[in-house]
């Protein structure tokens, strides 16, 4: 059975969502996917990105801030029966395949996907990571001990003349509702999988296929307006 949400207020159940779409928008503006015409609601206050078998919810740089079972988050794996407050109002999660916990191939390196507008407002701020738990730690350890670490350098977009490391296993670029790809970081390299998009991202200038695209090093992608080269440290 397809994931959905289930909207409510003050206790009373007001409809419910598929999630059929790869990225489903929520907020006040009617271009989302789920419009909530309400004050305590931003324009465009979060997204959830569909990522193989696992949704990912992340706050949009919102007014009021997303919760997830009472904890204020920036981006969040959706767990079955998880309770997401936006502004005044509740969604219920509601996906009998979700799995628990956290593994390799489902911890996420927090860089948000922003929306359009908000890539134009914050394009001068640095990207913004958080910590991780420590098990995603030990099996990025883990990963790095088998294969060497892999990094992003921006070449052009708001990541220009950064360089950043693919230290997680999975780090998402681009922009929500535009388009995203993600990097996953496996024992055996790194994989660059289409999220959404018309157009799917470039490696190299050649439009990559539904499957997950094997990187190699000194490959460049373009990505949501973005090009950023890809590249592996030298090991010793």
């Amino acid at each position: 059975m397809m994931a959905k949400l289930v909207l409510s207020l003050d206790g009373e159940v007001l409809g419910y969502h598929f999630l059929e779409k790869a990225s489903f928008g929520i907020g006040r503006k009617p271009e989302n996917e789920m419009q909530i015409d309400d004050s305590s609601v931003s324009k465009e206050h979060a997204v959830i990105l569909t990522v193989g078998n696992d949704q990912i919810l992340e706050d949009l740089g919102s007014t009021n801030g997303t919760l997830v079972n009472g904890v204020k988050i920036k981006k969040h794996i959706l767990q079955n029966n998880d309770v997401i407050d936006i502004g005044r109002y509740q969604l219920r999660y509601i996906n009998q395949k979700a799995k628990p916990g956290v593994d390799s191939d489902r911890t996420i390196m927090m860089m948000p996907v922003m929306s359009q507008r908000h890539r134009e407002e914050k394009s001068e701020s640095p990207a913004q990571t958080a910590t991780l738990p420590d098990t995603a730690v030990s099996v990025a350890r883990v990963a790095n001990d088998i294969f060497p670490l892999g990094g992003i350098k921006g070449l052009q977009g708001p990541l220009a003349g950064q360089t950043l490391e693919l230290s997680r296993p999975l780090a998402t670029f681009g922009k929500a509702g535009v388009q995203v790809a993600v990097i996953n970081r496996r024992p055996h390299g790194y994989s660059i999988t289409r999220v959404e998009g018309k157009k799917p991202p470039l490696v190299n200038g050649l439009a990559i296929g539904e499957e997950a695209q094997l990187l190699q090093d000194e490959d460049q992608i373009e990505v949501g307006g973005e090009i950023l080269r890809f590249f592996l440290k030298q090991t010793a």
